[in-house]
């Protein structure tokens, strides 16, 4: 039988241009383009619907993708996937994360063998601006998360411990072509704000993935209950939206015994926004061992942690008045205190924190999302 072997390579980035990370791993022959399935990164800019810097970050990658696989720029979706989240504010490094997956032939599965890292990846339908943050949104995403699970070779849900989506948002075009055609949107604010369309659009995916994997059963799911019912979310899903796209595009990240990587991915979920014990857990659930703070030689294993950091929807944290939620920047400063809550446990800049909005169904209330990727022993 076939199975697969990934692998991860962390890349900084000087400016939202930069492929040389990319471009020195092949030189080094440490990456074949061929294996490629996936860039996953933190692009610096302001995060917003029309942020320049991670268009151009996602313009250059694709171009260096068409170039080393000598394809059209246009055919690289049907070969890797995107997910670019931007902004970068405080102690987050602008970097990607090249994901690359090769099939092997192997004998059959022992009863019992330990599971490793697997991806799949799947685009949905288009989308259109009268579907973002809608019913019609969530089921567009479930169906690509669906497929994205077939490509891993996954069936179980409970295997899967990441999926990330990249979704549309709006824009003011976009709104005009919904209108055009006689459609309505699900809101005309632009921003990441509590009725913002980046907060919808990012939710109503995060609920495709809660559909998807049987978290939420589709009975519950209507356009009402979008950023509404907040007893609706998934505990692995890990949403972003922008207004350059017009299909979302998925990756999933799972554990399967059909697998030869020597990774390994977890996941956990914060109790608040100050749980560092919830990062340290998604350790833990990936397969690090230690008991208070991970060692040195634990973090030398950790390749990569993704995290969301959701602002919470009250102004009390243990008990405690904040002033985040009345700060005019908290969009900026809930992804900076991400930042550095991840920071503090992996020791490291480099870590994939998505966020900013006020409320979310990517975990449940107060709580965010973190999935670690480690190298096994």
């Amino acid at each position: 039988m076939r199975v697969q072997r990934v692998e991860m390579f962390v890349c900084p980035m000087a400016l939202p241009n930069d492929t040389s990370g990319l471009q020195q791993l092949v030189d080094a022959g440490t990456l074949n383009p061929e294996s490629l399935v996936a860039l996953v990164g933190k692009t610096e800019g302001t995060g917003f619907h029309d942020d320049m810097g991670r268009v151009l970050a996602d313009a250059a990658l694709r171009g260096w993708v068409a170039r080393a696989l000598g394809i059209e720029v246009s055919e690289v979706a049907d070969r890797v996937t995107f997910v670019l989240s931007g902004g970068c504010p405080g102690v987050i490094t602008p970097h990607f994360v090249a994901v690359t997956r090769e099939w092997e032939e192997a004998g059959e599965i022992a009863p019992g063998e330990e599971k490793r890292l697997v991806v799949g990846i799947a685009g949905s339908d288009p989308i259109l601006p009268e579907e973002v943050g809608r019913i019609g949104m969530i089921r567009k995403v479930a169906e690509a998360v669906m497929r994205a699970m077939a490509d891993a070779g996954v069936d179980d849900s409970k295997d899967v411990h990441l999926a990330m989506v990249k979704v549309p948002g709006l824009t003011t075009t976009s709104i005009k072509d919904a209108e055009s055609r006689g459609g309505t949107v699900v809101t005309r604010d632009l921003t990441f704000g509590p009725e913002g369309a980046g907060s919808y659009a990012n939710d109503a995916a995060a609920l495709g993935v809660a559909l998807a994997l049987g978290e939420v059963p589709e009975a519950k799911l209507s356009d009402q209950v979008v950023r509404r019912d907040w007893d609706l979310y998934s505990e692995v899903a890990m949403t972003s939206s922008g207004g350059e796209k017009r299909h979302g595009e998925v990756v999933v990240f799972a554990n399967s015994a059909a697998s030869r990587s020597g990774l390994r991915v977890g996941h956990a979920v914060t109790e608040d926004f100050i749980d560092s014990e919830g990062v340290r857990n998604a350790l833990r659930a990936a397969g690090l061992e230690f008991e208070c703070l991970p060692g040195d030689e634990d973090l030398t294993r950790l390749v990569h942690v993704f995290a969301k950091s959701v602002i919470p929807g009250t102004d009390l944290i243990r008990g405690q008045h904040v002033t985040l939620l009345d700060d005019h920047d908290a969009y900026q400063i809930g992804k900076a205190l991400g930042g550095m809550l991840v920071a503090s446990v992996t020791g490291r800049t480099t870590n994939y924190v998505s966020g900013g909005e006020r409320n979310s169904h990517q975990g449940p209330p107060g709580g965010n999302v973190i999935a670690a990727i480690v190298r096994l022993p």
